[in-house]
């Protein structure tokens, strides 16, 4: 009979100590579960980034682009600038005819060699408008467009040509500045998500 209470006694003990460890349990299991669901929220917020598309070819729209990157930069905000279509001129050293086909070539005839060639969005005037700002911009002590990209990429700026626009317009990665990624809109995209501004130039 005492044997019998002994064992009554042993049991009773157990359960409320197996009760507390499956508490433990589903405590811990809730804990790791509100831990993925916060890491996953912060990894969707954007971040100190500013993305910027440029798709003109104007001198004084990626003059501003420029521009606004190195304010970005100096606020200690990460920058990404993705060149497409006709905004590929702004990082191109020089343009190569040979190799490509007639339409690519026309399209290179027709579209300015290098980013000092670039005209102006508006007075032009067959190329005196830009002429005139650059030399103003001197005057003024105002660093020239190819300089503000030099700080621009010095400070980290993460420049990145799109891979699709310089097949359809026969632009090779030897024409670009040195430093250029090469990526398409999945790379852009994957910048812009994390970014928490993006502007289109």
């Amino acid at each position: 009979m005492k044997n019998t209470l002994d064992l009554k006694t042993r049991s009773e003990a157990a359960a409320p100590m197996d009760t507390q460890a499956q508490i433990r349990m589903e405590l811990e299991k809730f804990r790791q579960e509100q831990d993925e669901r916060l890491n996953a929220l912060e990894a969707r917020l954007p971040q100190d980034k500013v993305a910027l598309v440029v798709f003109s070819d104007d001198m004084d729209k990626v003059l501003a682009g420029f521009v606004i990157a190195n304010g970005a930069l100096a606020m200690g905000m990460e920058v990404s600038m993705y060149f497409t279509f006709w905004g590929l001129t702004a990082i191109k050293k020089t343009t190569n005819l040979k190799g490509k086909a007639l339409k690519q070539r026309m399209l290179a005839l027709m579209t300015p060699v290098k980013s000092e060639e670039m005209g102006t969005s508006n007075l032009n005037m067959l190329g005196m408008g830009p002429r005139m700002m650059r030399t103003i911009m001197k005057e003024k002590n105002v660093a020239s467009l190819e300089e503000l990209r030099g700080i621009a990429q010095e400070m980290g700026t993460r420049m990145i040509g799109c891979s699709m626009a310089m097949d359809v317009m026969g632009v090779e990665a030897s024409e670009f500045i040195d430093g250029i990624e090469l990526g398409g809109v999945a790379t852009f995209m994957e910048e812009a998500l994390k970014s928490r501004m993006t502007i289109f130039l």
